[in-house]
């Protein structure tokens, strides 16, 4: 593969710069230690696609029966709300029929990580948001063959080991041609089972893979109907946009619109009714145009129509020259209330730009990526995001720990915190799906056994995720379901999801409250009251506290 250069950057770590970065802090192995009361967890759902396909490789044997198994919820006994389905222990030695896919072997699984380039732009951002340089590349690679150890570990891989290869990006993020010659590359050269990351600004690298076979953790949020077409090589632990779009246009229309802006900066706005705008993120190919069409055919099902539809590409190098344009056009358009979809670093410019035009309104956020984590959150101009309130997909935090050093199953397995956890969500995501699979391994038994995992919800500290056909009315090779309620406080102080204490906190509506399809538009609480709205929880609340688990080396003990 492309040579190794001495950082690679926060980019290299996470498909979106920063903002997964503070997701996979967040979810990695289950995010939550257990609490110390001994009481059972609540919120755990049914399972969705039936029977683990793993089952039928133990004929007879009842997979409660595993020693590692917790027998009231079925799952392995792990401190995680997303510990997998109990399957039986795989006896050393037994046959799992050797290369049953392309990229697997009797006894190894060639998983292939994708490094995007370095960005420089992104870079300096992302310093000024953690406090700090990045991690070398030489700890991203030791730390991610450490949580693979762990995961290999404790979840069943039937005789198999999982091989890891890094891909470095042959071009840009948006370069068409280069992200089908690095997917060729993770097909032909590397000979990959399965891939994760990708480019985000072209759909190249995913679409070639699905066509060649391989599986692949990577996309952010796309329409639903691609991962339909790109079925079963493609999974997200984000929501489709489609899936995002539902409970945005539920909160819109529910609990927004119709009534005045009450909460814009400009005192003149506050008396207007509501005119909506969405500014959302756009790749040069429009993969993301079907997903807000089917936001604005869901808004019009309810009378509401947007007063203006702004796209954009990003290019950091241009950012302020585009922001400028967009805020020009959302002032022309009358518009009170931005509703923002986009990525974690257009708000920096579009705020800025803002107030240069002195332009004040309302911002609605949306939960898109990164957009809603404080870190994030307090590089945009204050005067503007004092009015920015909206859904999360993130679940409330607990405790002022620096959430990108919290390895969850991984520290816990391990006794001690890791410096970095790379890719550890993607890699969780892929063995829950190898555990849940079976031996005999392809990408539709991967499917299947993705489908067959318990859903989780009920939780204000960890998100509600599910597969297959248990949530939605679309076939969902996504995990995360569920949202919450934020508002952006200006003068609240603590610390934000990596440690660092400021000034500028979301506060999380119903004390973290979350949301499943359908629900958040029946939501009573009100931006900027701070009546049970949390920062962020002293400690775990009672009813999302785990069983305390002992620690133990594998699944045998």
């Amino acid at each position: 593969m492309a040579e190794t250069r001495t950082r690679r950057g926060l980019a290299g770590y996470w498909p979106v710069p920063v903002a997964v970065a503070v997701l996979a802090g967040l979810l990695v192995a289950g995010s939550r230690l257990g609490g110390d009361d001994g009481e059972e967890a609540g919120g755990a759902g049914t399972s969705a696609g039936g029977e683990p396909p793993a089952l039928a490789a133990f004929p007879g044997e009842d997979p409660l029966d595993a020693p590692d198994c917790d027998r009231t919820t079925g799952r392995l006994a792990l401190p995680t709300v997303y510990s997998p389905n109990c399957v039986p222990l795989w006896p050393e030695g037994r046959d799992n029929g050797g290369a049953t896919s392309p990229g697997v072997t009797g006894d190894t699984i060639t998983v292939a990580i994708y490094i995007p380039r370095d960005d420089p732009t992104v870079n300096a951002i992302a310093e000024d948001i953690v406090g700090g340089e990045l991690p070398s590349d030489e700890d991203a690679d030791e730390n991610r063959r450490r949580v693979v150890d762990v995961y290999e570990a404790l979840y069943e891989t039937y005789g198999r080991s999982v091989e890891v290869v890094t891909v470095e990006a042959s071009g840009s993020n948006t370069d068409d041609a280069a992200a089908k010659a690095d997917a060729i590359r993770v097909a032909t050269e590397a000979g990959a089972f399965a891939a994760i990351g990708g480019p985000t600004g072209t759909n190249a690298y995913a679409d070639e893979l699905a066509a060649r076979g391989v599986v692949c953790f990577c996309t952010a949020s796309q329409p639903i109907g691609n991962y339909e077409d790109w079925s079963p090589y493609v999974w997200s632990q984000l929501m489709a946009s489609t899936q995002g779009y539902v409970h945005r246009a539920d909160y819109i229309t529910g609990r927004l619109a119709g009534r005045k802006a009450e909460f814009a900066g400009d005192p003149d706005l506050r008396e207007e009714t509501r005119r909506f705008a969405i500014v959302y993120y756009e790749t040069a190919e429009g993969a993301y145009q079907e997903g807000v069409d089917f936001f604005e055919d869901r808004l019009a099902e309810s009378g509401v129509e947007l007063a203006a539809r702004v796209p954009y590409i990003l290019d950091l190098p241009r950012a302020q020259e585009d922001a400028a344009t967009i805020v020009a056009r959302l002032k022309d358009a009358d518009v009170t209330s931005v509703v923002f979809a986009g990525d974690p670093f257009f708000p920096i410019y579009l705020t800025q730009e803002a107030t240069a035009q002195d332009y004040h309104p309302e911002w609605i956020v949306t939960g898109s990526t990164g957009t809603d984590t404080t870190a994030i959150a307090r590089q945009y101009d204050q005067e503007q995001w004092a009015h920015a309130f909206g859904v999360s997909f993130l679940p409330a935090r607990v405790g002022s720990a620096n959430l990108l050093t919290q390895g969850g199953v991984v520290s816990w397995y391990l006794g001690e915190n890791l410096t970095s956890y790379p890719n550890a969500l993607e890699l969780g995501l892929l063995f829950t799906g190898l555990h849940l699979a079976g031996p005999e391994l392809t990408p539709e038994t991967l499917r299947d056994g993705l489908f067959s995992f318990q859903p989780a919800n009920g939780y204000a500290t960890s998100l509600g995720i599910s597969f297959g056909e248990a949530m939605w009315p679309w076939t969902d090779y996504l995990a995360a379901d569920d949202v919450t309620e934020i508002w952006w406080d200006a003068d609240a102080t603590g610390a934000d999801e990596i440690g660092l204490a400021g000034t500028g906190m979301y506060r999380y509506a119903n004390e973290g409250k979350r949301y499943l399809p359908g629900e958040i538009g029946k939501s009573t609480a009100t931006p900027f009251d701070e009546t049970d709205a949390i920062t962020v929880f002293e400690e775990t609340p009672e009813s999302d506290r785990l069983p305390e688990v002992p620690r133990r080396r594998s699944r045998a003990g």
